[in-house]
């Protein structure tokens, strides 16, 4: 993996790491629900301005539908379904466990990449899948005696 990969990944960490913190304690007075309206509003009103000065709308519109179609599902599954599953968790649980679990989401990426995407599961791959499983279950207690 080339350094500027991996530097961008480590960005996503800090900047996904830091936001968790950030959205728990705008959770202490936002509803769930409230919080994802407002932050994809935020998101929006910030990228649009961003697509505006770098010219990226002419882009978007010259990808056409499939790759439009695909974001949209994307839309659905991750900010829709998943960032309000989270600010629920959020809103209820410890975000030193809530945020562990569905920072699992690896997982699912290395299945689904493997099934739809036709990836080859390494063992490097199964091998981080499995410990993320064991990371889960340390994390939630479960298998814990008692």
């Amino acid at each position: 993996m080339d350094l500027v990969t991996v530097l961008f990944a480590f960005l996503a960490l800090i900047g996904f790491g830091g936001g968790a913190i950030c959205d728990k304690i705008a959770l202490r007075g936002l509803p769930a629900s409230a919080a994802v309206v407002a932050r994809s509003l935020m998101t929006a009103v910030i990228f649009a301005g961003y697509g505006v000065l770098a010219g990226q709308f002419r882009r978007i519109t010259a990808a056409g539908a499939i790759p439009l179609a695909w974001l949209v599902a994307g839309v659905v599954v991750n900010p829709v379904l998943g960032q309000f599953a989270l600010y629920k968790a959020l809103k209820f649980g410890e975000a030193s466990r809530v945020v562990p679990i569905a920072a699992s989401y690896p997982l699912v990426t290395v299945i689904l990449a493997a099934l739809f995407l036709g990836e080859k599961l390494t063992a490097p791959n199964v091998a981080g899948v499995l410990c993320i499983v064991a990371g889960i279950g340390l994390i939630t207690g479960l298998g814990r005696a008692g």
